[in-house]
């Protein structure tokens, strides 16, 4: 099967089709996956929602227009808004002020340049089918923004700093759930035994098979391996994919200083 990149599809389906106010369900069936998985590789990816990066594309390419002299009645069709209402309170959203004022003010590096990104290069092993038992997780929990996941290790290291002598010689789990259109997601640290739980979260992880990819690089670089398998695995798998957690499985030999022992895990549906 020839190798797609999705995102970078995507992300040049967002600049030619932006005056036609492009939204998830054409991106997605354009990109020829669910919309989950879509939004899910394009966060991954760039750290972005994909809908929040399409309003601001518009409205940024409606400033640049402004500032050449358009008017916000201009600004405002030409970026596909029904009406001078609409596009005023997306922009006072995005921008802080009304267009009138902001509009031919806003300087370049306030406004968001369209992404260039080339194809990622990242080679994906094949996945190991696992049967995971259901277990009870013992740990912490954060919400995160596609913009903020890079504050994940901070929670695992509060978590070691707090309870470092259970986690130590243990397998340990990085749990995704509840994820929004936005991109949004809970993430949950943690270890299935301790002997002593005061303090922790406990978090039921359900029983079910799964595609596991092993990530054979640092853990820093384990988002190539997400991005990875959203961009190309998944629009391939299609159908197969399940809706439950996904999950970062750290092997008890797992070292933060050191490669290898962890693997990113799919759910998959029941067969």
């Amino acid at each position: 099967m020839t190798h797609r990149d999705i995102v970078v599809e995507t992300l040049w389906r967002v600049e030619i089709t932006r005056a036609e106010r492009p939204d998830l369900d054409r991106l997605a069936r354009a990109a020829g996956v669910s919309r989950f998985h879509l939004t899910r590789a394009f966060s991954l990816r760039t750290g972005w929602s994909l809908m929040a990066y399409v309003r601001a594309r518009r409205l940024s390419e409606a400033a640049l227009q402004m500032r050449a002299g358009a008017s916000v009645t201009e600004a405002a069709l030409d970026a596909g808004y029904d009406s001078v209402e609409a596009f005023s309170r997306a922009f006072r959203s995005f921008f802080g002020g009304p267009p009138s004022v902001l509009g031919p003010a806003l300087t370049d590096d306030q406004l968001q340049e369209a992404i260039a990104m080339t194809t990622s290069s990242k080679t994906l092993p094949e996945p190991r089918i696992v049967d995971m038992p259901a277990r009870k997780v013992h740990g912490l929990s954060g919400r995160y923004r596609p913009a903020d996941r890079a504050r994940i290790p901070a929670q695992w290291q509060r978590f070691a700093d707090g309870w470092g002598q259970q986690i130590d010689q243990q397998e340990s789990f990085g749990i995704c759930y509840e994820f929004d259109e936005e991109g949004g997601f809970a993430y949950f640290c943690g270890i299935a035994d301790v002997a002593d739980e005061t303090g922790l979260e406990t978090l039921h992880l359900p029983a079910g098979r799964y595609a596991c990819f092993d990530h054979a690089g640092h853990v820093s670089t384990i988002s190539d391996t997400w991005a990875a398998i959203f961009e190309s695995w998944a629009p391939q798998a299609g159908n197969e994919i399940g809706g439950g957690p996904e999950i970062e499985h750290y092997s008890a030999d797992f070292e933060p200083e050191k490669p290898g022992n962890v693997a990113v895990c799919i759910p998959l549906k029941p067969s």
